[in-house]
């Protein structure tokens, strides 16, 4: 951890992230010294059609690529091949894309390395990306969030490329009527996908009490889309992280803490 660890210690910070996602970030902060605040704004549920993800699962090996936006998106695939008693051979030649290191590594877990991870951990690069490593007609599994952003497959389609997009899952707001005093008690918030700040106002009553919730605090985002979303919901955002991981996170709040 950096030099700068010191510059957090004794800080209260909220960490809105799905429960199941919390225990990593969180360690970074104790190691950090910062004390972290676990308050899911948002959890994952099955998606509105299960029997569509299932078929596409099924016939996962007749795309010429398999796209994954999230180490989500990569559980829930491979747990429905497990369900299922099958194993790798299910993919036979399809090529396999992971839009950033968490959903690699996921992949890598579960016994299977990206062909393609961009630069940027954002859909725009893995669209370019994937455009540049296929060819006109291939037809595309995008396997992601119910609500994700439509840019990718808006994107493929235009280059010529056949997009299946479906559904692994779908993010739910978690009612939290305690989350405004535990926001009050914080000096960071943190969040690190657009959804989280959705759930966020969500549970603080609409954008204007979020807005007033979060002055005085530091507001950090894990990328750019995610500090869209903050700034649409009319949050002011101190830090955006430039590597968009639990752990550019919180390097960025570091840095910024330090400043």
């Amino acid at each position: 951890m950096s030099t700068n660890s010191g510059v957090l210690s004794g800080r209260r910070v909220l960490i809105t992230r799905p429960a199941h996602q919390s225990a990593a970030l969180a360690q970074l902060l104790r190691d950090a010294g910062a004390v972290p605040v676990l308050a899911p704004t948002i959890r994952l549920v099955p998606p509105d059609d299960p029997a569509a993800a299932q078929q596409a699962v099924d016939r996962a090996g007749s795309y010429a690529w398999i796209v994954f936006t999230s180490a989500n998106g990569v559980q829930a695939f491979f747990d429905i091949l497990r369900a299922r008693g099958d194993d790798a051979k299910a993919l036979r030649n399809a090529r396999i894309a992971a839009i950033g290191i968490k959903t690699s590594h996921a992949l890598l877990e579960s016994g299977h390395a990206a062909d393609l991870v961009p630069q940027a951990y954002v859909a725009e690069d893995l669209a370019q990306a994937l455009i540049a490593a296929s060819k006109p007609s291939d037809r595309v599994l995008v396997f992601r969030a119910q609500e994700a952003r439509d840019v990718l497959p808006q994107r493929l389609r235009a280059a010529g490329r056949i997009p299946d997009v479906i559904a692994a899952y779908k993010t739910e707001y978690a009612e939290d009527p305690e989350l405004p005093d535990e926001v009050a008690q914080c000096d960071v918030l943190t969040f690190t996908s657009a959804s989280t700040v959705r759930g966020f106002v969500h549970n603080l009553h609409g954008p204007a009490r979020a807005a007033r919730a979060a002055l005085g605090k530091l507001v950090a985002c894990i990328g750019p889309i995610t500090a869209d979303e903050a700034r649409k919901s009319g949050m002011h955002v101190d830090v955006t992280a430039t590597e968009f991981t639990t752990e550019g996170l919180v390097a960025a709040l570091l840095q910024a803490a330090a400043q």
